[in-house]
């Protein structure tokens, strides 16, 4: 049996990230997500107090989660996002899904 994968990041962007240049990269980075085969969805969200992003990433399987990640080091869109985040706060973690519902867009 195929376990589905939750990947979590945390992160600060650099002092001197742009917001709106950050905007632009996470636009081009959920592009390049999105076409990733076994990728189910994608959230990032700012705690506003901290200024701490959470990225949430479901895939179908650990070979998925590795895929993408190995690709991320390699993707010049990828990199470009990477570029703007403090990369000595990033926090990675995957974690096996066991129990889940159906995701409904609203």
């Amino acid at each position: 049996m195929t376990t589905n994968v939750i990947e979590v990041i945390t992160f600060k962007l650099n002092n001197d990230t742009d917001l709106a240049q950050f905007h632009i990269a996470n636009n081009t980075f959920q592009n390049f997500i999105d076409k990733q085969p076994g990728v189910f969805y994608r959230s990032l969200a700012k705690q506003a107090e901290t200024q701490q992003y959470i990225d949430v990433i479901y895939f179908a399987t650990p070979a998925d989660a590795k895929r993408v990640s190995d690709m991320f080091f390699e993707n010049e869109q990828c990199q470009q996002f990477a570029a703007l985040i403090e990369k000595q706060s990033v926090q990675l973690t995957h974690y096996e899904v066991l129990s889940q519902t159906a995701c409904q867009q609203s």
